[in-house]
């Protein structure tokens, strides 16, 4: 692995982390006991994609990310306020508006890259990034019922 490379994984570990950092905040933030068991739930899906990255780092390398479908849920909502009477659905939305940009990112940095190994590094961690959003999508539309909020 090549120093480019391996700077960008920890990079990456380093964002996970911060989004980890992120979502714990706004646990400790918000009064409703669904909506910070919603952001101590993402807080651990951030430390499970750090986790994941850390394996890009050893001998076997990253494991593969399968395929997402990308509804474009995200792109059709708007951002919430952050307030401590945040609601469990609107913290789904502020994930999925997170993932949604870190998707973007990856995606842009992968498209200014030659081919080859942080080019195709990037173009995976946006496919990992984007299947986040699409777990975030899915809690959204077939858990986050209006009539139980």
């Amino acid at each position: 692995m090549d120093a480019e490379l391996k700077t960008m994984i920890e990079e990456a570990m380093h964002q996970e982390q911060l989004s980890h950092d992120f979502y714990q905040r706004l646990a400790d933030l918000v009064q409703q006991p669904e909506t910070k068991e919603t952001f101590l739930f993402l807080a651990k899906e951030e430390l499970e994609h750090k986790a994941f990255l850390g394996q890009c780092l050893t001998p076997g390398g990253c494991p593969l990310v399968g395929q997402a479908q990308d509804v474009h849920l995200a792109e059709i909502m708007q951002t919430p306020a952050i307030t401590p009477d945040l609601s469990p659905k609107e913290a789904l939305v502020v994930a999925m508006k997170r993932e949604e940009g870190s998707y973007r990112f990856y995606q842009r940095l992968a498209s200014l890259q030659p081919p080859g190994e942080a080019r195709a590094f990037l173009e995976k961690m946006a496919q990992m990034e984007l299947s986040h959003k699409e777990k975030m999508e899915y809690l959204f539309d077939n858990a986050a019922f209006p009539e139980a909020w």
